[in-house]
């Protein structure tokens, strides 16, 4: 308990007390007024009392000089209360007689306080006229004074000790009535709320519920029973509430598998069980294939359904021998606790992957699943938690980079490349910042008279000084999807220079680029396009987009959309990789494109196997399409390509890529016109100027 805590009984107390105290001064203050009124009332009557009782006899002794009758007539008056001297005065201001207690010495403060009360009354005078009896005269005749002083101290004193009295008994009244009140107070409004506090103290914040408020039969049916009806209230709705978030903190809310919180939790618990016990369990990675291709054709409806259909088929080939986890999207957890060694581990997958490659039906569809499963085993493959679904992470992507329906055991040089995959990942963002890509430039010639009629822009990466292969790149830039900003970065430089040969030059080369999956799925590339040619005055004629095959299969409807505005704004559109697909030709006639390559490994055939290639030549004269072959190597492949009558080629017979100054030297230079030339050449000059 918090050392500045005061009891709500002893403040009680206190307040009761300060308010008894209060009203019982106010009270004697208010007695101790009227006491006072009354008493000077009292004095005042009694004073003209006793004159008029006095004033005949103290007369006739001053008439008749009879002093002994006087000072009788004064002793008499002394003996009266609050009486504390009496004097007769002649008419010619003489004293006559006069009589006098003996006075008490009193402190200053009641001469103070007394002359301030009774000040007024502290000595009351009348006139003593001749007796009219005699000599038969009834003028009245002043012979005298008689004058009584009061002791008003003394009143004042015996005044105080009766309200001393008094003070006393309404004080003790008071307090007898604090003790009665803090008694009451405390048996039936402190002590419940104390009750009510200990018990507040025992709740458990998991079970709410289980230690509800105590409610006093006293107080059912007033505010503290309501106050404590209202909180066990609260707390049954936390309490239901809590269960809820508890779910949902630990459940997946489509399929009901636990998610990944659950799992580490549960992942731990049998960490530690097989730490005691010397025992192996393994842990299963899986992510689905093709799921996306699910999503996007039949809805997220249906894949979501799709999903919680794959969670019960897990369920019950896993059965009591583990638990399945939903970690999002289509990645799943198998934490099968009674493997033991790598022969059991393959076993179960190999049965796993039959149940899941059976078909399922959504509606009017059937789904064919497939699965890449990645596997680690305890302890060899991590003594954590994380370690463990981590590893099991990485060996999954090594499953699928071997095909669909692939599984694999970790291996510590997985570890290893997908370290390298987040280095790369990182420097990737950097690379942008600090312009550290480049473009190279590989020249398209006329296979027939050699002229250059176009080139295919070509991304490197210098970093330190060194060119990183595109091989070692391109595939974290399109699985991170950073290849979105590089693409858009090669898009404009080209569009730079293509103006930039037009401005030095004058002379229009056509550049193509490449746009990856991700880039053509994004919605701002068409705009993007359109946005950069118009910015840098280029001719959309003089950038061609390159698409591969599987970019226009993804989605082919929306595909032909966006081939079709591009088309309509005069841009060249390329397929590239044509033949490597599946189901290109039954789309080929809806696509907007103006020319089809051949792709290298149908050229690397030639001459000996020349089936594909000539069936795309075919195709493409058929639908009036150009035709590139791209990765021409040897004079046998050049002359079957002219034979025939493939128009345009590029590959290292001619040229590998080439940094942009050495293409432009090479291809630029040669075909710029006069005005061109001059101009390029006075630039080199200046160039060296400065350089001088």
């Amino acid at each position: 308990m918090n050392a500045s805590f005061k009891s709500l009984t002893w403040k009680q107390t206190n307040l009761v007390v300060f308010t008894a105290l209060f009203f019982a001064i106010a009270i004697f203050i208010v007695e101790i007024a009227l006491v006072v009124i009354s008493t000077k009332q009292q004095l005042t009557a009694s004073q003209q009392e006793l004159l008029d009782s006095v004033e005949q006899t103290t007369a006739n002794a001053v008439w008749s000089l009879d002093d002994k009758l006087a000072n009788q007539t004064l002793e008499g008056i002394i003996k009266v209360d609050h009486v504390g001297s009496a004097v007769i005065e002649l008419d010619d201001g003489s004293l006559f007689v006069s009589a006098a207690n003996e006075a008490a010495e009193l402190s200053e403060n009641y001469y103070m306080l007394s002359t301030k009360l009774f000040g007024g009354l502290k000595e009351i005078s009348r006139p003593l006229y001749r007796p009219f009896y005699f000599e038969g005269s009834k003028q009245q005749q002043l012979i005298g004074t008689l004058t009584i002083f009061y002791d008003t101290q003394k009143l004042t004193n015996s005044l105080f000790d009766q309200l001393q009295l008094s003070f006393i008994a309404t004080l003790a009244r008071a307090l007898l009535l604090t003790l009665v009140l803090t008694v009451v107070f405390h048996r039936f409004l402190t002590q419940p709320i104390a009750q009510i506090s200990e018990a507040i103290d025992k709740i458990d914040t998991d079970s709410p519920d289980e230690n509800l408020l105590p409610t006093a039969k006293a107080h059912k049916d007033d505010e503290l029973g309501l106050v404590t009806s209202k909180f066990n209230q609260i707390l049954l709705q936390f309490s239901q509430t809590q269960n809820k978030l508890r779910k949902m903190a630990t459940r997946d809310p489509l399929t009901g598998l636990p998610n990944r919180t659950l799992l580490l939790e549960t992942l731990n618990v049998t960490i530690q069980r097989s730490r005691v016990h010397k025992r192996n369990f393994a842990l299963l990675f899986i992510d689905l294939d093709r799921f996306k291709n699910v999503n996007d054709s039949l809805g997220h409806a249906l894949g979501d359904q799709f999903l919680a259909r794959i969670a019960r088929i897990l369920e019950r080939v896993v059965g009591d021998n583990g638990s399945v986890s939903r970690l999002g999207g289509d990645e799943f957890v198998i934490l099968a606790d009674d493997i033991e060694n790598p022969d059991q581990a393959a076993d179960f997958v190999d049965k796993l992957l039959m149940h899941l490659n059976a078909p399922v039906q959504l509606d009017e569809h059937a789904i064919h699943p497939a699965a890449s499963i990645g596997i680690s085993i305890y302890p060899e493959d991590g003594v954590c938690a994380e370690d463990l679904i981590r590893h099991a992470d990485i060996a999954m992507y090594s499953a699928k980079a071997a095909g669909s329906n692939q599984w694999s055991f970790f291996k510590q040089q997985m570890t290893e490349q997908a370290a390298v995959r987040l280095r790369t990942e990182a420097s990737l963002h950097d690379a942008l910042k600090n312009n550290e890509f480049l473009l190279y430039f590989q020249p398209k010639l006329d296979l027939q008279t050699g002229d250059v009629v176009s080139c295919e822009a070509l991304i490197r990466w210098k970093k330190d000084g060194k060119l990183v292969s595109p091989v070692s790149f391109i595939p974290v830039a399109e699985e991170t999807g950073i290849i979105i900003p590089i693409g858009r970065w090669v898009i404009e430089q080209s569009c730079k220079i293509i103006r930039e040969w037009q401005k030095q030059y004058n002379f229009a080369l056509p550049i193509s680029v490449n746009v990856a999956s991700q880039q053509f799925a994004d919605a701002s590339l068409i705009p993007d396009i359109k946005q950069l040619a118009l910015r840098h005055q280029v001719s959309p004629e003089l950038l061609e987009i390159e698409i591969t095959e599987t970019s226009l299969m993804n989605n082919i409807d929306e595909a032909i959309v966006k081939l079709e505005q591009l088309k309509n704004a005069g841009f060249g559109i390329a397929v590239d990789d044509f033949g490597t697909g599946y189901s290109s030709l039954s789309y080929l006639r809806h696509l907007p494109i103006t020319t089809m390559k051949i792709d290298r490994a149908f050229v690397n055939d030639l001459p000996d196997d020349n089936a594909i290639a000539s069936t795309i030549l075919m195709l493409g004269k058929q639908l009036n399409l150009d035709i590139v072959a791209e990765g021409i190597e040897t004079q046998e492949q050049l002359d079957w390509l002219k034979e025939h009558d493939c128009p345009i080629g590029q590959g290292f017979f001619y040229s590998q890529p080439l940094p942009l100054e050495e293409f432009e030297l090479k291809y630029v230079l040669p075909n710029a016109n006069e005005v061109g030339t001059k101009s390029s050449l006075t630039a080199i000059n200046d160039q060296q100027s400065i350089a001088n």
